[in-house]
């Protein structure tokens, strides 16, 4: 995961917000209603923190998980009421039981491996209540054949960051894009190179996988339909499971 924790600073400053800003009302509306209030919520990639922020400004005791060290030392700051774990979503245990989960921003699209994703549903499963809800968005065909990865650049006096994209395999349905960063620090500029891979599943693996872990009803919610714009929304769907 050194990777993302190269790339922590520019998510903490540039993403978080631009998503969650248009996710969380979606959140509002199909899950949280479903959460008691008060609750302990388990925010599963949950990366600089600022979801799980929004969550604790509204009275839940937030617990989060993530892979990338940098994120989770960005999300300690940003949330001091929460409480986060460096920790794969394929193989943590925290303790539960929790009243709700949630994973946003297409997080779970960065596990490659079916095996693995059944292994991240089946870890959220064993840390909830029964009857309690998952949240997750993930990202399918269309959004990988459209906008996903398209070139992109931030130029600023301290800083740049420029995404190349380098397409989607509809073979291995991987697809790859390549962000270059660079930061004036102390005087002198470092260069940072990430490749990010994410895996196009279908609807039918995710079903599968869900209940395979133990999932029982399962809503979908594409987010074009819900109101988030194209260029993010376009192929988003939101998923909102229970645990039987």
């Amino acid at each position: 995961m050194a990777h993302y924790d190269e790339f922590a600073w520019f998510y903490n400053r540039y993403w978080n917000e631009d998503f969650h800003g248009l996710a969380f009302p979606i959140l509002e509306q199909i899950w949280l209603p479903r959460v008691p209030p008060g609750g302990r919520v388990l925010d599963v990639c949950s990366g600089t923190g600022y979801l799980a922020g929004l969550l604790s400004s509204r009275g839940y005791a937030v617990t989060g998980i993530d892979h990338s060290p940098e994120m989770v030392r960005y999300a300690r700051e940003n949330v001091p009421s929460a409480v986060f774990h460096i920790a794969s979503a394929t193989g943590f245990h925290v303790p539960g039981p929790f009243d709700g989960a949630v994973s946003t921003f297409d997080s779970l699209n960065h596990i490659l491996e079916l095996r693995g994703l059944k292994a991240a549903f089946r870890r959220t499963a064993e840390a909830l209540q029964t009857g309690a809800s998952f949240a997750f968005d993930m990202l399918l065909d269309e959004a990988y054949q459209t906008h996903w990865g398209e070139n992109f650049a931030i130029v600023r006096e301290d800083h740049v960051l420029t995404i190349t994209n380098a397409g989607f395999d509809v073979r291995s349905r991987r697809a790859q894009c390549t962000i270059t960063m660079f930061r004036l620090i102390d005087g002198c500029w470092k260069r940072s190179d990430i490749v990010v891979e994410e895996r196009c599943y279908t609807h039918q693996e995710i079903e599968s996988a869900l209940r395979s872990a133990g999932f029982g009803e399962l809503l979908c919610y594409p987010a074009a339909d819900l109101g988030m714009a194209a260029g993010i929304g376009e192929g988003r769907v939101f998923f909102v499971a229970t645990k039987l």
